[in-house]
């Protein structure tokens, strides 16, 4: 099962093997901060959805949904 190799050999897999390990402990915590950051734009994204339903009510407005792609900007400079 496991292979002869010399100590130099041993400490380079070893040293690889921390490297990824590390890499795969910053991976996963990073993942876990770009979810939270998710939620917290979602829950943003609700409240301000909530505000405009509101506004538009006193305003006498029909309730309706926001069309985003009319909210984008021309980053072409057109």
């Amino acid at each position: 099962m496991f292979r002869n190799i010399d100590g130099m050999q041993q400490w380079q897999l070893e040293m690889e093997l921390s490297h990824l390990i590390g890499w795969l402990i910053a991976t996963r915590h990073s993942a876990e901060e770009a979810e939270e950051s998710v939620r917290q734009h979602r829950t943003a994204e609700k409240e301000t959805l909530a505000q405009i339903s509101k506004v538009r009510q006193q305003l006498g407005l029909p309730d309706s949904e926001i069309d985003q792609s009319s909210n984008s900007f021309d980053l072409e400079g057109d």
